[in-house]
This record gives C-alpha cells, structure tokens and sequence, in this order.
C-alpha cells in the first residue's frame, strides 16, 4: 500500500486522465465513432484530388441534356421529340443502350428505378423491354429501400418491373440505397450497405448496383489489404463532382455528338452507369469534397467501383467499449514515459512530435492504402497526453522551486531567494566560489553570558531560548527585508551579509546595511519595552558593520556543506566586536563603511585602534541619520550578479 501511495502522488495525474479518457471512450464511443468518420472525409480532402482509373464512365442526365430534351420538339429527329418533359419515355433508354454497346462498353448499370408501369403506356415499357433482352445478362436495373412514415413505420423493398426485369435477365437488380451518416454525409460504400441489410433478415435485398455491374462487366477488382479486410470501406472520391468522367446523356442521343463520340473511342472497354446528375432530380448527397453542394448518387457508386478496381478504399475499423481499457493503459504509459524528463516544454515537445509522427504516417497509410486513420485519433490523444504531462510538470516545478524558495529564504534575502528559485540551473554559478564586496553585520547581545548562568540556576532555560527565538526572529526578519544573507547563528549573535550570492553595488549594499541596523534598534527598542511590560529583563546590543572582499560559496563536504564568507572583512567584525563593546557603543564601523555612507548619516570618528592582523584602523559610531529621515528604498531592486 505505501508504494501504491507513492505511485499514486508521483503519477495520479496520468492516473486520472487515462481513466477520464478510457471511461469517455467507453460511454461516449459512438460520439469517437462519428468524430473518426469526420476526420476521414477531412483527410480525404487534405489529400487532394486523384485521376480514377479507367474502366469506368458515368452517362449523366444532367440539366444541359434535360435543357436539350425540353426543347427537343424542333428537332428533326421525331423520337427526341418526345423528350419536352420529364420523366422520358422509357423507348428512348433502348436509342441509349444500342448506341452504347456499339460504342463497345462491356456493361450498362441504371441508377434508375423503373419499378412501376411507366406513364406513356404498356407499349413503352414492351420497347424498353425488347432492347433490355438484347443485352441480356450485361444490365443492371436500380432496387431501392424505401422508409414509410407515420404511425406504422417499416422498410419496403422496390424493385424492377417484373417485364423489365425478366428482358434484363436473372440477377439484374441492384441496390440502389446508400447509408447516411448522422451529418448527413455518405460515407459507407453503397454495396457494404446492402451487405448490411441482407445479414439484417429485415428484408431479402439484392447486392449493390457496384457488386452487379462488376460481376456483369467481368471486372477484375484488387483485394483491400489483409489487415483491413474486416474494417469497415469507407468511399474514397477522387475529388468534386464530375471528377470520374461524365457524358451528358444528349450526347448519346443527338446523332452528330454520337458520331464525335463514337469516333473518340472514349466508350470502348468500359462499364457505364446512367444516372442523374442534375439538382432538379434531387439526387444530390454530400460526400467528401463535395459538402453541401453535394455529389450526385450516380458518381458515388462510379467512386466505388474504381475504387475496388483498384483495391483501395478509406479503411475504418469497427469501434468497440472493448477498446476503452486498452486506450486507458495506453495513455498511462505515454504519461509515465513522459515523466523522464522534467523540464515541460521537453515533454510537450517529445510527444508533440511523437503525435506528429503519427499523423505523418497516418498520411502516407492513407495515400498508398486507404489505412491509418486509427492513428490519426491516436497522434491527437498523445499530443493531448503532451500538454497534460507538461501541465503536471509545471505545477511540480512550480512547488518544486516554491519549497526551495522557502528553504533558501532562511538563509537568503525574500528577493534573492526568489530569483535563485526561479533560475535554480543558475545556482551552482551563483553559489560556487567567488570574491566579493560585501557588508558584514555582525550583532551580540551585552551581558548575555551572565544571563545565561543566572536563568540556568534559576531553570529558566526552556524561558530563556523562547527570549533568544524571538529576539532572533526580529533582527532576521529585518535583516531579509534589506536584503542580507544570514550566515550563521554563533550563541546569542547572528551573522549577516550583505551583497552575497547577488549584489547591488558596494554603496548599495552600505546603504541596506546601515538602514538594517537603524530598523533592528527601533524594533529591538519596541521588543524590549513588551518584555518589560510583561516582567522580562531588557536586553542590550551590540551591533558592528565591516565592508570589504570576502570570498563567498558552499564550503564543507561532501555530506555536509555550508554557504559562507571567509577572509579579513570577516574577521574585522570579529575584532569591531571587541572594541564596540569596550567604548560602549551601540554601532561601530569600520573606515569603507564610513567612506562609502551617504552625507545624511551622522558617523563618528572614534579614533585608531590596534585590530589583530590589520594593524592600527581607524573605527566610527553611527549615531543615526539626520532628521530622522532615512531614505526610502526598493529593497528588491537593482539586484545584480555578484560578477556585475
């Protein structure tokens, strides 16, 4: 349990997104679903168009021939006159079969219904009928699933004219419906549909028009690729309407367009769907590249077939609740791999590119197969793993160096154990060994050898160390506010510094230091006076300040190391001690103190005297500053490196 605890706080991050996504996955699959087919048709128009293969011709009855055939009655040619209104008779489709043929397609499909009598007479439907049974066995006529509305809803089959299906020969229908996603697009192929429908029972349909006109023309289509072959074809256009080549159906028909277009040989070897192409037909669906304006019915099963005779398609596998927990384990092992490196921009880089890969090879699968579109999903989740393990990252970054700014601030300056934290790469360089020109302070409390023996006789030691704290908490508290270093508690006397790691210049930090020691007297005084109110002795300072170089950095071992000043500005304090306490002063400086001091402070000479291993120095008292009036300061201001 403790090392689950512990996995838990280093990782639950990653923990509960990959839940989170794992448990969407699960509730919401069919939201995923519908989002991965929009991100198909999406790629599919990224791609770009392509050249169909040939084998396939679409005849469309689009609006230039139907424009034609309504003013057809001042045409020479006494069947075309019979075109002034739609629907046509169905005699002129057996001038459309004849004419086709002999142009040398190998088979005719009709994306027509022709399931009821037609409305110009038995004698219509009996010549459409003859020209049907000449071409036995090489027609396709459109089925379709008809949905009824209203109370009693249900699914209806319709197919050919029982006449018109018997001319075309066994096994001539073909299903017509193609599936409408919930955006309205078709995606699926026609014929998977039709698939769909016979495992269904619902009704006993036929195959798709694709499947038949394939089979009746003696198409030869590739097999889709063995890892896609359960997954769900999606059609793959090849770009916008009239990308797969289209001929008005007035062409076939108008004798002089026919000899051009006979003479071209466009028509030989092919497979031809007729069909409609013009809006007012209301056979228009959106489809990708086409969107709202949409794409005619006729070119999706054109799409379809040149599809398959190239064995390609838009492979999408079936979604499954199944996959939820594989996805969860999935994204917990990219966030834990993640946490490898600290720095959250190395982690929202790695797997930013790692997402990149993906979509790239996403790309390349669905140009060469029509596969790949599982790893688009997939580059999307792991970028978002990225930006989840980045936002993790920075969070612990962020207490990371919020705790060693609270460390370092019982040793440092507020200001400058903020700016270490928030560079600490910085910090060996800032901590590391280096000669510097610092102020030290130095503060004794008179007497406080004697107090100590009494109160121990007296057993009030515990009384005695809660005085010190709060005598220490004072003093250290105004010392950070300038902006000292504390180095070291020595009994009752703390040890300060003041231009270490960073300075602000000598005469800066002269000046932090001497407002220090006027703010420590004027908190010190209030602190004696509640001491007295409550009973306590009042207790007496001493306080000496020595500018000089020092050398500063982390001194010690390796299992114990100390950041510290050494040298004689270090010991000059030491020996100002001694003598502050001999002349009864409060302050006592050394002469760079005095020299570097501001014309508003009030110093005074106290003469020379002998200071071991330096010689005769001359020393002043600090006696405060005139009128009262210190000089108010930005005390995290102007904070520079020590090598400035």
């Amino acid at each position: 349990m403790p090392s689950l605890g512990r996995f838990l706080r280093r990782h639950g991050v990653f923990v509960v997104w990959a839940s989170a996504c794992a448990l969407g996955f699960g509730l919401f699959s069919d939201a995923y679903d519908q989002w991965q087919l929009m991100a198909a048709t999406r790629t599919q128009e990224l791609r770009g168009p392509r050249r169909p293969p040939g084998g396939i011709v679409i005849v469309g009855i689009d609006d230039y021939s139907l424009t034609q055939g309504a003013n057809a009655d001042l045409s020479e040619d006494p069947e075309l006159r019979r075109l002034v209104s739609w629907p046509w008779p169905r005699a002129i489709y057996s001038r459309i079969l004849d004419r086709l043929f002999a142009a040398g397609v190998k088979a005719v499909a009709f994306d027509l219904l022709f399931s009821g009598p037609s409305s110009h007479g038995f004698e219509d439907d009996a010549a459409f009928a003859q020209a049907l049974s000449r071409y036995r066995g090489k027609l396709v006529l459109g089925a379709q699933v008809l949905e009824s509305r209203g109370r009693v809803g249900g699914l209806t089959l319709s197919t050919p004219l029982p006449l018109l299906a018997d001319a075309a020969g066994a096994e001539s229908a073909g299903l017509l419906n193609g599936l409408q996603d919930s955006d309205g697009y078709i995606r699926l192929r026609p014929t998977t549909y039709a698939s769909q429908l016979q495992r269904s029972g619902l009704l006993d349909v036929p195959p798709g028009l694709a499947d038949r006109l394939i089979e009746k023309g003696g198409l030869q289509e590739l097999p889709p690729p063995r890892l896609a072959a359960s997954w769900r074809p999606l059609v793959d256009p090849y770009g916008p309407a009239r990308t797969i080549p289209t001929i008005p159906v007035w062409d076939l028909l108008e004798t002089a367009s026919y000899q051009r277009l006979l003479e071209s040989g466009d028509l030989r070897g092919q497979v031809v769907v007729i069909g409609p192409t013009a809006s007012v037909l209301q056979d228009i669906h959106r489809t990708a590249f086409a969107g709202a304006e949409g794409m005619p019915g006729v070119e999706i099963h054109a799409a379809e077939i040149a599809n398959r005779l190239e064995g390609r398609a838009l492979f999408v596998p079936y979604t499954s609740g199944l996959w939820a927990p594989v996805l969860g384990v999935g994204i917990l092992m990219l966030g834990l791999l993640s946490v490898r490196w600290e720095r959250p921009q190395v982690r929202l880089g790695a797997l930013a590119l790692m997402a990149g890969s993906m979509a790239l090879l996403a790309l390349i699968l669905l140009s060469a197969q029509g596969m790949g579109i599982v790893l688009l999903g997939l580059s999307g989740v792991t970028l978002a793993t990225g930006l989840v393990s980045a936002g993790d990252a920075t969070v612990r970054l962020q207490l990371s160096r919020l705790r060693l700014r609270r460390m370092l601030e019982r040793y440092l300056s507020p200001a400058v154990a903020a700016q270490i934290a928030s560079q600490p790469e910085e910090a060996d360089e800032l901590l590391g060994g280096r000669m510097s020109d610092v102020v030290v302070f130095l503060c004794d409390v008179r007497g406080f050898t004697q107090a100590t023996s009494r109160m121990n006789r007296e057993g009030l030691a515990t009384e005695l160390v809660a005085q010190l704290n709060e005598y220490f908490a004072v003093v250290v508290s105004v010392l950070q506010r300038h902006g000292a270093t504390i180095d070291k508690y020595m009994g009752d006397a703390v040890l300060a510094v003041f231009g270490v790691p960073l300075t602000r210049g000598p005469a800066e930090e002269v000046q932090a230091a001497l407002e220090a020691v006027m703010d420590i007297k004027s908190e010190v005084a209030e602190l004696n006076q509640r001491w007295i109110d409550e009973g306590r002795e009042p207790w007496q300072q001493v306080i000496v300040l020595s500018a000089g170089p020092v050398i500063s950095g982390n001194i010690g071992c390796a299992s114990r190391m100390d950041y510290t000043i050494i040298g004689d500005t270090v010991n000059m304090a030491s020996r100002l001690e001694a003598v502050a306490k001999s002349v009864d002063g409060d302050v006592v400086v050394n002469d760079a103190v005095a020299r570097q001091a501001r014309p508003e402070w009030i110093i005074q000479s106290l003469g020379e005297y002998e200071i071991r291993g330096q010689g005769m120095q001359e020393l002043f008292a600090v006696n405060g500053c005139r009128d009262g009036d210190m000089a108010t300061r930005d005390d995290d201001a102007a904070l520079v490196s020590p090598s400035a």
